[in-house]
């Protein structure tokens, strides 16, 4: 088990005194995650296959861009989070050689146009390490530099200060699933954030939490006056113990199709699976699901351009 992590910062922001409090169920165990069911992952992504460097923190699946595990710390334990068996477990960030080999890895690929750096959570390191990281990369490949965080959510008074790092970054992503997630302090940190280039938003669609379509209009319109722009909006992967959070396919497609004519275009994010295994993300939408005759869900993985049977796990 994943023991519970909390903000004292976010826990005041749970409604005690309501059992299904949707920010609860994101943070607060459940005995429904000791339910392993057949098919779920402890890699649902397929992180293993592509790691190359750093005891496993440079991942480099897609051709133009990498990615970098930084450290395995957050603020927070999110229960639905798909790299549940590594985050959280050990205190550990990038060492000194592990960067190193990254930044030789980095300059001998120079198809390699992006960074991202996630984790855990980036902005568990000191503002002074992000900014020796950040410089490091650009001299080694002349990257773009991608940042993922939750620290927004569950400690805003940690971007008090970030300004500096954010203005080195070309992008920069939040995670928001809910919109009582954007507080009046969210704000404030979302507003120092806004030094990068571009801020944008992902958000995993959870049952119980999101799955509806009035809540996913609030979050975006509350995205939105915050500025940030919905970006993903993740069908959960097929981690271990969270098939509770996942909703049929189906459903979840007709849920994004809904907000169609009901939200502004550029406020629609776009609802993404992860095809096992690393195979690649593809968008779900438009024309619907094709199916296989056993009812397994029929996609080409963009990575490799054969046609993959997911089978949902709920």
């Amino acid at each position: 088990m994943l023991a519970e992590k909390i903000t004292v910062y976010y826990r005041a922001q749970i409604n005690s005194q309501d059992p299904d409090d949707p920010l609860a169920k994101m943070v607060i165990y459940s005995e429904k995650e000791t339910k392993i069911k057949a098919g779920e992952l402890d890699d649902p992504i397929g992180d293993g296959l592509y790691q190359r460097r750093a005891n496993g923190r440079l991942i480099h699946r897609h051709a133009d861009r990498a990615l970098l595990l930084l450290t395995d710390r957050c603020a927070a334990h999110c229960r639905y989070c798909f790299r549940r068996k590594r985050v959280g477990w050990r205190a550990a960030d990038i060492t000194p050689d592990e960067f190193g080999e990254v930044l030789k890895y980095i300059a001998a690929h120079r198809e390699i146009k992006e960074i991202i750096l996630s984790g855990g959570d980036p902005l568990s390191l000191p503002d002074e390490r992000l900014l020796e990281i950040i410089n490091a990369l650009k001299k080694a490949g002349s990257c773009s530099i991608r940042l993922h965080t939750r620290y927004p959510v569950y400690d805003p008074s940690r971007c008090k200060d970030f300004g500096r790092v954010a203005a080195q970054l070309d992008t920069i992503v939040v995670h928001v699933n809910h919109h009582r997630e954007i507080t009046t302090e969210f704000c404030r940190a979302a507003a120092v954030l806004r030094a990068a280039k571009f801020l944008l938003n992902q958000s995993v669609l959870l049952k119980e939490v999101n799955d509806f379509a009035q809540e996913l209009m609030a979050l975006s319109y509350a995205l939105g006056a915050a500025g940030i722009l919905p970006y993903y909006l993740h069908y959960p992967d097929l981690a271990a113990g969270i098939s509770h959070f996942r909703i049929p396919l189906d459903d979840a497609v007709r849920l994004v199709q809904s907000l169609q004519g009901q939200l502004p275009g550029y406020l629609i994010p776009r609802l993404m699976l992860d095809i096992p295994n690393g195979k690649g993300k593809v968008v779900l939408g438009g024309d619907g699901l094709r199916r296989s005759p056993d009812g397994a869900c029929l996609i080409t993985a963009p990575l490799t351009g054969e046609t993959v049977a997911y089978r949902e796990i709920l």
